[in-house]
C-alpha cells in the first residue's frame, strides 16, 4: 500500500479513546493518547458551547499550567466541528482531550406574550 493510501485509511478509521466521561455540568470528555498533529485542531479558535478555560482543563484531567485549548476545524472521530480540543504543551506526553460542551441557550417561557409592531 502506498503512503498516501495508508494515511487516507488512517484518517477514516475510528480511533478509540483511552477514557470517556460526562461531567456534572454536561461536558462529554474523550481522552486520547496520540500526538496533536493527528487532530484537525485550530488553536486560534474558541470552542462552541458554554465553557471556561479552567472548566476545560479540569474536565480534561490536566492542571491549568501548560495547557493549550482550541477547537476542531471539522468533524473528527464522531466529535462535531467546534468541539474543544485540550492538550498539554509537551511532545513527551501526547495526551489530548476532545470535549463537547453544552450549548448555551435561552428558553422563552411565554412566547405568546411577545408583540411585534412596525412603525
Amino acid at each position: 500500500m502506498s503512503d498516501g493510501l495508508v494515511k487516507a485509511f488512517a484518517e477514516f478509521r475510528e480511533i478509540h479513546p483511552i477514557s470517556e466521561l460526562t461531567t456534572r455540568g454536561g461536558m462529554r470528555v474523550s481522552c486520547y493518547a496520540m500526538p496533536i498533529d493527528r487532530v484537525p485542531a485550530d488553536f486560534f479558535a474558541d470552542p462552541d458551547g458554554r465553557w471556561t478555560y479552567e472548566s476545560l482543563a479540569r474536565a480534561a484531567g490536566f492542571g491549568s499550567n501548560g495547557v493549550a485549548i482550541g477547537a476542531l476545524k471539522h468533524d473528527f472521530n464522531g466529535h462535531p466541528e467546534g468541539a474543544a480540543v485540550v492538550t498539554l504543551n509537551s511532545e513527551a506526553r501526547p495526551y489530548i482531550a476532545i470535549i463537547e460542551c453544552p450549548i448555551a441557550y435561552s428558553y422563552v417561557a411565554d412566547a405568546g406574550r411577545v408583540e411585534i409592531s412596525a412603525a
